[in-house]
């Protein structure tokens, strides 16, 4: 699980004065046009290997005996969960919304899911009113699909109380995770971790791995995932000499920065710092004349705002991103990865996609693989009894692996490096060396056991 909340502030160059920063939109590359004015096509509704995911009703289909709410015979009225109406951090999740925007109109254009169209109602929870938003979906909405809130620990109770089966973008809080009546198709056990990437980092910078930090968050919610990387950085045979946790909000990076100063970290490896703007974490690292060699993270930090900061020459560390998903900077070799960029610009014209982007379409294309099997009778049991995928790779825009209940899945063995420059994100197959006949180093010495579940 990638936990990519930040309420970051922004902070001048001395790192005492601190302004909220994180505008509506932030996630694009640049200024985002007229959206165009059909959605991308691929024959016969194909995603990628998906094939005929989306299309008109069968001419052999029988008519519906049952149904579940928000099913009729020309619409599915889905739900999606973000929270882009918060004063705190304005935007967070407008990347699920677009997405979702983008799949309905891609799919539609091709018939629906077996001939019914797909409404998406986009429901901002606004950070603290998530509970509401899931409520207001349980009176119209099938599923809520392709989304995801901060605090969905409130979530829960009524979600669950209606009935309102869920395949999310992304979980954050343990009662989430834990929840029956979902599939989380970017989900891993609390006790499993990756090992790959940082055996790659420890093999490329042997005279580092002695000195590694980590960054995490200081919520109660989110300090397990640094928990875990240090688990797993330590089975990779590294040696953590700083673990710090910094408040979602309203602190300044000094004290963190001449921390890790201090104790020399030569490889940073973020949990989730580095998911949203980070500029004022690296304007403080020049201000102290130091950076790590190496900068660390799971894939939430891949996004537009530290490739602005490497193009402003903000960022002096050489950057990582271990990812499992195709980036659009690759998206040239892989038409499946170039059709899902396609399908956002068809919503942002010149947006960069995110992290979030690629987790909210992953999402729906379990959801509409799931409800085309359903056939004509479309219940939440029956979705949710079809998201259970062995090698799933959403059309070959993911690197494979076992989706289903929580229980039956395992963190993915495969990963690709993604070195971050001025101009985006590379794939890095030097110290990734692919072993498939893709850009993904698979095995299952990728992933290992950890010592505890940490919740």
């Amino acid at each position: 699980m990638v936990v990519p909340l930040l309420l970051v502030a922004a902070c001048s160059r001395t790192g005492d004065e601190r302004i909220e920063e994180f505008p509506p939109g932030y996630g694009v590359a640049q200024a985002p046009g007229a959206p165009t004015d059909a959605p991308p096509s691929q024959a016969n509704g194909d995603f990628g290997d998906l094939k005929g995911l989306c299309g008109p009703k069968p001419a052999d289909q029988k008519p519906a005996t049952k149904v579940d709410r928000g099913v009729t015979d020309g619409e599915i009225a889905i739900s999606t969960m973000g929270d882009p109406g918060n004063q705190f951090q304005p935007g967070l999740g407008q990347e699920f919304f677009d997405m979702g925007d983008a799949f309905a109109k891609w799919c539609n254009a091709q018939g629906g899911i077996n001939g019914r169209k797909i409404k998406v109602n986009k429901r901002d929870g606004q950070l603290f009113n998530a509970a509401t938003a899931t409520t207001a979906a349980c009176q119209t909405d099938f599923m809520a699909v392709g989304g995801g809130n901060p605090l969905d620990d409130a979530t829960v109770e009524p979600r669950l109380a209606c009935n309102l089966g869920a395949i999310p973008g992304y979980v954050v809080t343990t009662p989430a995770i834990n929840a029956p009546l979902q599939t989380q198709p970017g989900g891993i056990p609390a006790d499993e971790g990756p090992v790959g990437p940082y055996k790659a980092v420890f093999e490329k910078y042997p005279d580092a791995k002695a000195k590694v930090g980590i960054l995490g968050q200081d919520l109660d919610s989110l300090k397990p995932v640094a928990n875990r990387y240090e688990d797993a950085i330590k089975k990779a045979g590294g040696t953590v000499v700083s673990k710090q946790f910094a408040p979602p909000s309203g602190a300044t990076w000094r004290a963190f920065v001449e921390a890790m100063k201090a104790q020399d970290v030569q490889i940073l490896v973020s949990a989730g710092v580095f998911a949203v703007n980070a500029t004022p974490l690296f304007q403080e690292m020049q201000n102290a004349g130091w950076a790590p060699k190496v900068i660390l993270s799971d894939q939430s930090a891949y996004h537009a705002a530290n490739v602005k900061a490497a193009a402003d020459n903000l960022v002096d560390s050489e950057f990582y991103v271990y990812s499992t998903f195709w980036p659009q900077e690759a998206a040239k070799e892989k038409p499946v990865a170039q059709l899902a960029l396609d399908l956002y610009q068809s919503q942002k014209k010149d947006g960069r996609m995110v992290y979030f982007h690629y987790s909210g379409l992953n999402a729906w294309l379990l959801w509409a693989q799931a409800a085309k099997a359903c056939g004509a009778d479309l219940t939440v049991q029956c979705v949710l009894d079809n998201t259970k995928q062995k090698a799933w790779t959403a059309g070959g825009l993911f690197a494979p692996n076992d989706v289903g209940p929580l229980s039956e899945m395992h963190a993915n063995p495969c990963y690709t490096m993604l070195k971050l420059t001025g101009k985006g994100f590379e794939v890095d197959k030097e110290i990734t060396k692919p072993n498939t006949d893709t850009i993904f180093n698979c095995s299952q010495d990728n992933t290992v056991k950890l010592d505890q579940a940490y919740t």
